[in-house]
This record gives C-alpha cells, structure tokens and sequence, in this order.
C-alpha cells in the first residue's frame, strides 16, 4: 500500500487495448485511501496534510467505518475521498455519497 502518486520501485506493466500499447517501466500500486482537499476545506475541516484518519460512511443498508485514510491538502484539489471498488461495495457506496471525517 502506497500513497498515490509515490511509484518509484514499483513495478511496471503493459496496457494494451484497442487504441493500442503502452508500456509503464513503473508505476503499479495498491493506492492508500485518501481524501483530497484544498487548504480552505482542509482548514474547516481541521485536518492537515498527511494526517491519518478515519471516515465514516452512512449509507441505507452498510454503513461503515474506514481507518488509515490519508489527508492530501494541495490548493488544486476538489474535495474527493479515493477508496478502493471493494471497500465501495462493501459499504454499499455508489454515486455521490458523504462521509463523516472521524478524528
């Protein structure tokens, strides 16, 4: 598990489909769960860059708690939480959906 963006000594791989190949010397992670926010959000929120936390996701029928998720604070960024297709299935999340920042 890495945190998106950090590749260097990963492995690579070839992609290949229909508009053609492309060759990756680096670059295949399990990317951490994390939440992108700009510094005016991050700051309402009370979090920082590279703080842990963890999320709380309300959803109908499997709500459920994440740990380990990783605060990127960077001034382009729309708020977005990054998780996994699993850990979206397993908390019955589809579409928009909000979670809870849990400290």
């Amino acid at each position: 598990m890495r945190e998106s963006g950090d590749v260097a000594g990963t492995p690579g791989c070839k992609l290949v489909g229909p508009a053609g190949e492309l060759e990756l010397k680096e670059g295949v992670i399990a990317a951490k769960r994390h939440i992108h926010l700009n510094s005016e959000s991050a700051k309402a929120a009370g979090v920082e860059n590279k703080q842990i936390v963890s999320v709380k996701i309300d959803t109908k029928d499997r709500s459920l708690i994440l740990g380990d998720v990783v605060i990127r604070v960077r001034d382009s960024f729309n708020a977005a939480m990054h998780i996994d297709t699993d850990e979206a299935n397993a908390a019955g999340a589809s579409g928009e959906v909000w979670g809870e920042i849990i400290k």
